[in-house]
């Protein structure tokens, strides 16, 4: 079995990709394209379809009346998915801190750059919630009456 996701398996990709990506940032900002509000979609939607996916496994987990049963190999991969994502959104959130501290000092000064601050707070913002869906579908698979260790 495998332990549950803490907070240190969370701030070290955090503190990793967010310490690589500002360093590159400050190498070569001005030579990116311009960013965009929708580079923000795909994390929501996967975000709102992990939620769902945890509800359906907690419920299956609890055996909740009218809910269909699901396979051990199943939860476990669902498991495996929220234990995944937790990381991925660390590593995404730790860059768009980056982009957003990289960014603060002259978003007064360039209209781009203030654009790209507001694009790296809604990346902050839906990373946050794909980070707090995945550790809610990591911990949907746990039985509350099984023992813990």
């Amino acid at each position: 079995m495998t332990r549950r996701t803490s907070l240190t398996d969370l701030l070290i990709p955090f503190l990793l990709s967010g310490v690589g990506v500002y360093s590159l940032l400050r190498i070569g900002y001005e030579s990116l394209p311009p960013l965009q509000w929708f580079t923000a979609l795909p994390i929501a939607a996967l975000a709102v379809a992990e939620v769902v996916i945890a509800r359906r496994v907690r419920a299956a987990v609890r055996r909740q009346p009218r809910t269909k049963p699901m396979t051990a190999l199943a939860i476990a991969r669902a498991v495996a998915l929220g234990k995944a994502t937790a990381l991925v959104a660390a590593l995404v959130a730790g860059a768009a801190a980056a982009l957003v501290l990289k960014l603060l000092p002259s978003a007064g000064q360039a209209n781009i750059a203030g654009q790209d601050l507001r694009v790296g707070y809604l990346l902050l913002l839906v990373t946050a919630a794909l980070l707090g869906a995945g550790l809610l579908l990591e911990r949907a698979g746990v039985d509350p009456q099984h023992d813990r260790r």
